[in-house]
């Protein structure tokens, strides 16, 4: 009798010290282990944007790798894409930092990665490599004609391990041995005999914050002034590219982008290396609807992009 109160007691104590390791205050469940659903932890939501960003940094400090979150007028820092069976682990590293208060959430967010890497093999037929966490994917091939502009191939990936890549309707990418993503092969879907050895640099991305991370994904036009411009999709990377296909999904205007004097309500883009550029107004912007207004050609502005005049622009996500 004496041995299993000492066993009782000893359970208690081992569960009240384990206890201690989490924040004290956790809204939402942990989950079971068991689950294939991935979730997200919400360490804080605050409305001067300085704080945020200091949370952020403390995370990435340990090895985290934190994203923004715009809600009303509150920046939420959450870590995402967690596996089921890491969520207790993570909440112990979390308490670890000084967040005590959280928010589980089952991860209903963008899961694909957000990379572009540039091919540097001599000779490669391939120009850059670039996915975005909506599962679209953009390739640029090098041409061997006179032509001012390079093949571009748009379309959807899904990822079959955290290494491998599939391109649909156009080939495999596999990561280097032990994760190294410099070291790159690719197979066209049509050669399945022909794997290319690549190296390739990542692509140097912009400064992370909120406006950044909701802008930067891929959307359609649902409502335009010009309304031949309905059903186009724009992928927009924080890698720079600024990509239009055909309301049919075709790929069409490869492009580039960068925000207006470092601020987040006007962005530039350029179809010739900002030997031509636009400059267009980011009227709305929230995580389901972007609108944005882009005057056209403006005849006082050397080098500005000769567009048409004057469209309002409607977006939702694809995803």
């Amino acid at each position: 009798m004496k041995r299993s109160l000492l066993l009782i007691c000893l359970l208690s104590v081992s569960a009240l010290c384990f206890s201690q390791q989490l924040p004290s205050k956790i809204i939402g469940q942990i989950p079971n282990s068991n689950s294939a659903k991935t979730y997200q932890i919400q360490v804080g939501a605050f409305g001067v944007y300085q704080n945020a960003e200091n949370a952020s940094a403390r995370l990435k400090r340990e090895g985290f790798s934190p994203v923004y979150e715009k809600y009303n007028n509150l920046t939420r820092v959450i870590v995402e894409k967690i596996p089921a069976n890491q969520v207790r682990n993570y909440l112990v590293r979390i308490k670890r930092i000084g967040f005590n208060e959280v928010i589980i959430r089952e991860d209903a967010r963008r899961g694909g990665i957000s990379e572009k890497w540039e091919i540097t093999t001599p000779g490669s037929p391939y120009s850059s490599f670039e996915f975005n966490s909506d599962y679209n994917y953009i390739v640029v091939e090098n041409s061997d004609s006179d032509e001012s502009e390079e093949p571009v191939r748009f379309g959807k990936y899904k990822m079959p391990s955290k290494d491998v890549i599939e391109l649909l309707d156009y080939g495999v990418l596999k990561i280097g041995p032990d994760g190294n993503q410099t070291d790159l092969s690719f197979t066209p879907i049509n050669e399945p005999e022909n794997e290319m050895r690549l190296t390739a640099a990542k692509a140097e991305k912009m400064p992370q914050n909120a406006d950044t991370d909701l802008f930067c994904r891929t959307w359609r036009v649902v409502n335009c002034t010009n309304t031949d411009y309905i059903g186009l999709l724009l992928f927009i990377s924080n890698a720079g590219t600024y990509f239009a296909t055909t309301p049919g999904g075709e790929a069409n205007n490869m492009s580039k982008w960068r925000w207006y004097n470092n601020k987040t309500e006007e962005f530039e883009y350029s179809h010739e290396d900002w030997q031509y550029y636009g400059r267009a107004k980011v009227i709305e912007l929230k995580r389901n609807y972007l609108k944005i207004y882009d005057p056209g050609y403006i005849t006082i502005t050397p080098g500005y992009s000769k567009g048409t005049l004057d469209n309002y622009y409607e977006l939702v996500p694809v995803n």
